[in-house]
């Protein structure tokens, strides 16, 4: 093999080591500080593998012995690369979520958003894509100890549908004005909590309040997608099953 084509067939590694680099971290983009180590380490493995590779096929011109040390080391190097990228809840766990998510495509209800992994929440999102509001709002109210152990974590949805908050009127009712925002809790018929926040308080975003009583969180979706992961699962679903209408 001439040595044109042995430093083209090393380019080649080269460029196509950083460009899977690039993808996964495109799926998997929730990297942190530790992040900054995937991109040394996959120039340091393109660079030593690629080298490897034009050593070993110095002295052979079989095209198919090369393609083959190609797509092993190539094929070994991606491995490494996915195993180095850092996630908090890490990268099979997260492959693997998106796998089971796919295949619960029909267990998946209107009324689950609240407890949905990440891959089912892209399946809710596709599966009920004609129906979905503006965005979600998850208001979860919990009694506390004095060491702010959870007691009574109570979760209620509420759909934002262009600024126009819709919920279950016989558990939980929200007045807001321009001094305050009023919760009322409903128990049952004759008990219930009301609770006096701030008047922004139901457009935060994310947040809450804790008095070591009673702590009232909310946090609102606004049925974005924030990974390439994400990205994928959605166009797979497109590809091949049918959203309801």
């Amino acid at each position: 093999m001439s040595n044109l084509i042995r430093i083209l067939l090393f380019s080649l590694y080269v460029i196509l080591g950083l460009i899977i680099e690039g993808f996964i971290l495109w799926l998997f983009p929730f990297t942190g500080i530790a992040g900054l180590v995937c991109w040394p380490i996959a120039i340091f493995l393109s660079l030593g593998f690629g080298y490897v590779l034009i050593k070993l096929t110095k002295k052979s011109s079989n095209v198919w012995r090369t393609l083959g040390v190609f797509f092993v080391l190539i094929i070994f190097q991606s491995f490494v690369q996915l195993v180095t990228t850092p996630q908090e809840s890490g990268v099979f766990l997260t492959i693997n979520d998106t796998k089971n998510a796919y295949y619960k495509f029909d267990k998946i209800e209107v009324n689950d958003f609240p407890n949905l992994s990440r891959g089912e929440r892209v399946v809710y999102i596709y599966k009920f894509k004609s129906n979905l509001p503006s965005s979600f709002i998850t208001l979860t109210i919990d009694s506390l100890k004095n060491d702010d152990e959870n007691t009574n974590p109570r979760v209620y949805l509420i759909k934002n549908i262009k600024g126009k908050k819709h919920f279950d009127k016989n558990k939980i009712n929200i007045v807001e004005s321009d001094t305050a925002t009023l919760i009322t809790e409903y128990y049952n018929k004759t008990d219930t909590s009301v609770y006096k926040m701030n008047r922004n308080f139901m457009n935060i975003g994310s947040g809450g309040y804790n008095d070591r009583v009673i702590s009232i969180f909310i946090h609102e979706d606004n049925l974005k997608f924030n990974s390439g992961m994400e990205i994928l699962l959605y166009k797979i679903l497109s590809w091949t099953k049918n959203a309801n209408h």
